[in-house]
């Protein structure tokens, strides 16, 4: 069972559906405790992150400013790094992006 917490909690709802889609759709053998923030990563310069914290434990942290597919392909760019951790893949940077407009197209086809 997933255990998700979304800050703060009136963030929008396409973050809940998209993140329970690809916990569902690719990490379902996993019991997953993972936490989206959304805040400004501007000074960082980039639009997402994701930590591990313990055996199955995250943080994924996403720019508050993004919206659309920019926002829908930036959770799954960071889910993916999520599925890396779990599976023991490399950290390969390039794959999450390549990966991202793949999981993008079959996310708005409805899986």
């Amino acid at each position: 069972m997933h255990c998700i917490e979304v800050l703060p909690e009136d963030s929008t709802i396409a973050c809940s559906s998209t993140v329970n889609w690809f916990l569902m759709e690719y990490l379902s053998n996993f019991g997953i405790d993972l936490t989206v923030e959304h805040l400004d990563l501007s000074d960082e310069g980039v639009t997402g992150w994701c930590m591990k914290i313990g055996p199955c434990e995250y943080v994924i942290q996403i720019h508050n400013d993004l919206v659309g597919d920019e926002y829908t392909s930036t959770i799954l760019h960071e889910l993916y790094h999520v599925y890396q951790h779990l599976y023991k893949l490399p950290q390969c940077e390039m794959c999450a992006y390549q990966a991202e407009q793949q999981l993008l197209d079959k996310y708005r086809n409805g899986g």
